[in-house]
């Protein structure tokens, strides 16, 4: 039953261009606007590619050098072009999908409509499968893996049409190109190597065979000698460590790059890892995603043997690994065998779309059969769009403001000549951004970006802020942390600028937090308080007497001075949440977090007015308008009307992060 397949028809071409712009429309519409809060290292990626550098490991030279294309478009910023890459990728990976699964379904199963629609069905369920549609909203080197593997299976299955050797030099060139989007792709090798084996052994004795695929992969592998060329861009100390400048260096740099998460599980753990995939696949797919791959599994082992060892070996060498594998992010590291997922689904959906249709021939008659058969296309099709809004506000990135919006207003209020210490390697990349970029305020010092451990030396005469922990228990922790000696022990850490609360779950990170280093401690108690807002609130022994905000009027994007003055009748330890209509600016602990230190080494807080002097960032994303600003503990229903704010909006965005990076 197995044959030859056919290629793709013109119509065929014009559908797969259509579910690329359904998606990239879509994927546009939740694109991030530029650097990520919620991406761990997108930061870095979407910084990288700009300057030609070197990312971590294992280096993505093909991602790199991709972005770089990107970055030369002529609209929004540099991250925002880089983010458009994935949304671009990821819908061509999509494209490329239907094109693999109108070639793969058989055309004896059913008829054409039916195919298409099984292929568009499974195409439009992956685009918008949670995982994928938010990688692919985000500079990360995911959704642009995506669109590789697919033609490197387009390119083999191409091969097998022709059985050309040219055609077999450019699945091995693609295969060994995809390595720079992900190294992961290697394991696919094994399948790929039986999958020639079924497909044409006598060609294993052709040398020119040999030599087109030996020449392929060595030419696309060949951009791996970026590694060496760049390894003195390093600023990350953990990447410095084995960084790619020797034979050793790449190897430790590629294929030995984080041993500590591989195999990371013994093998009596494997079964409840193996419950951990199917979960994460039961999220992206549903149960009848699940189902449907099950029966397609079977049919495509009946259906075409030759391309079930192919697929079935690459996705069970991928989960095999993965499942092993220790990261918090793990999903995303699936998304490989979710596209593979998506072929079997497929293949069960056609199945049961062409009994369908052979009961409603047997139940209504011959002549409702081509009724019916489009009638079941068109549900099929509807039915693979409903992941569209269960998935949206998950997936949605449009509102990822935070650190554009933090750093513009740092830049604008650090005094000339200053340092400003951030985290190193990948995580600095929210302030690297702007000076490798755009050269943003040259007069202030990154110590963690020239080097990799900066000195206090490095730090003298300077004025001194951080919007790293250096102390205490948001201290940051691993190869990103700054050296502990960097700062005298004793000096005081003074939020100055508050941004956005901290994130939630796995991956998490901490609030976005200015602090001005110093020496002495700040002046937290006055004799007398004269806030202009007068309040009086109590909660409990803590009393809010007033408050003094400024401006009134406040440009979206920008921030609000504020002064809170409170009177302690004890030393508690309140949430404070300030609020902008329904929207949380910043949650902070009473006294900046520094009350209780203050209360030991300076003088008593006890029946005394505390003073809070911060700035809050109100976010680009809050509509113009009139707004009551409240604060309150979280969560309480007991909130005060401070003031009632106007937030216009002069000027968009984009163009307000585009006129701070260029000062």
């Amino acid at each position: 039953m197995d044959r030859r397949l056919s290629p793709p028809s013109r119509l065929d071409y014009l559908l797969a261009g259509l579910l690329s712009l359904i998606a990239f429309l879509v994927y546009r519409a939740t694109l991030t606007p530029s650097l990520s809060y919620l991406s761990p290292d997108g930061n870095e990626l979407a910084t990288v590619p700009y300057v030609l550098g070197l990312a971590h490991s294992p280096g993505y030279p093909l991602y790199t050098w991709l972005g770089k294309l990107f970055t030369l478009l002529p609209f929004g910023d540099v991250a925002h072009r880089v983010n458009l890459m994935s949304a671009v990728l990821g819908a061509l990976a999509v494209g490329g999908l239907y094109l693999l699964l109108v070639q793969l379904l058989h055309p004896r199963a059913a008829a054409p409509a039916l195919r298409r629609a099984a292929a568009t069905a499974a195409a439009l369920a992956f685009a918008f499968t949670p995982t994928y549609w938010s990688q692919a909203v985000i500079a990360e080197v995911y959704a642009p893996n995506m669109a590789m593997i697919a033609l490197t299976l387009l390119a083999l299955l191409r091969w097998e049409r022709t059985r050309r050797d040219r055609d077999f030099f450019l699945f091995a060139l693609l295969f060994g190109l995809s390595l720079g989007t992900h190294l992961s792709d290697l394991g696919f090798a094994p399948a790929f190597a039986l999958f020639v084996l079924l497909t044409a052994p006598r060609a294993l004795k052709r040398p020119t065979w040999w030599l087109a695929g030996l020449a392929g992969f060595g030419l696309g592998a060949a951009q791996f000698l970026w590694l060496p060329l760049k390894a003195g861009t390093l600023v990350d100390r953990m990447m410095l460590a084995r960084a790619p400048s020797t034979l050793v260096g790449i190897y430790k740099y590629t294929l030995g790059a984080f041993p500590q998460f591989k195999f990371a599980f013994p093998l009596s753990a494997l079964p409840d890892r193996v419950v951990v995939y199917l979960d994460l696949l039961l999220h992206e797919f549903s149960l009848l995603g699940v189902l449907l791959g099950v029966i397609g599994l079977g049919a495509l082992l009946l259906r075409r043997p030759r391309h079930y060892y192919l697929l079935v070996g690459m996705y069970l060498v991928h989960v095999w690994f993965f499942i092993q594998y220790r990261a918090f992010d793990l999903e995303v590291f699936f998304l490989p065998a979710h596209f593979l997922w998506a072929v079997f689904v497929a293949f069960g959906l056609l199945e049961a779309l062409a009994g369908l249709e052979a009961l409603a021939a047997l139940a209504l008659g011959a002549r409702a059969r081509r009724p019916a058969r489009y009638t079941l296309a068109l549900a099929a099709c509807l039915l693979a769009l409903l992941p569209l809004p269960l998935n949206w506000s998950q997936a949605d990135r449009s509102q990822d403001v935070a650190v554009n919006d933090f750093y513009a207003n740092v830049w604008a209020l650090l005094p000339p000549q200053s340092a400003l210490l951030t985290q190193g390697g990948v995580f600095g990349y929210d302030a690297f951004y702007w000076q490798l970029v755009y050269g943003t305020r040259s007069d202030v010092l990154l110590p963690a970006l020239p080097i990799s451990n900066p000195s206090p030396a490095d730090l003298q005469r300077r004025p001194l802020f951080t919007t790293t922990a250096l102390q205490g228990r948001g201290r940051a922790r691993g190869p990103g942390a700054l050296p502990q000696d960097l700062v005298p022990a004793d000096a005081w850490q003074v939020p100055v600028l508050l941004g956005n609360p901290a994130s939630e779950g796995f991956g998490a990170r901490n609030r976005l937090v200015l602090f001005e280093i110093r020496q002495d401690p700040p002046q937290m108690v006055v004799d007398q308080a004269q806030p202009q807002i007068i309040i009086g609130a109590e909660y409990g022994p803590v009393t809010l007497l007033g408050a003094d905000v400024e401006p009134l009027q406040v440009e979206s994007g920008s921030a609000l001075h504020m002064r809170l003055y409170w009177r302690l009748q004890s030393l508690e330890r309140l949430q404070v949440e300030t609020r902008l209509g329904d929207q949380t600016l910043e949650v902070h602990e009473l006294g900046l977090g520094l009350l209780a230190r203050y209360d030991a080494q300076v003088e008593p807080v006890r029946g005394q007015i505390v003073v809070e002097d911060y700035w809050v960032v109100v976010p680009s994303t809050v509509s113009p308008g009139n707004w009551d600003l409240t604060i309150g503990p979280p969560n309480s229903p007991i909130a005060v009307t401070l003031a009632r704010l106007q937030v216009v909006d002069e000027e968009e965005a984009m163009q307000r992060w585009l006129r701070i990076a260029g000062k």
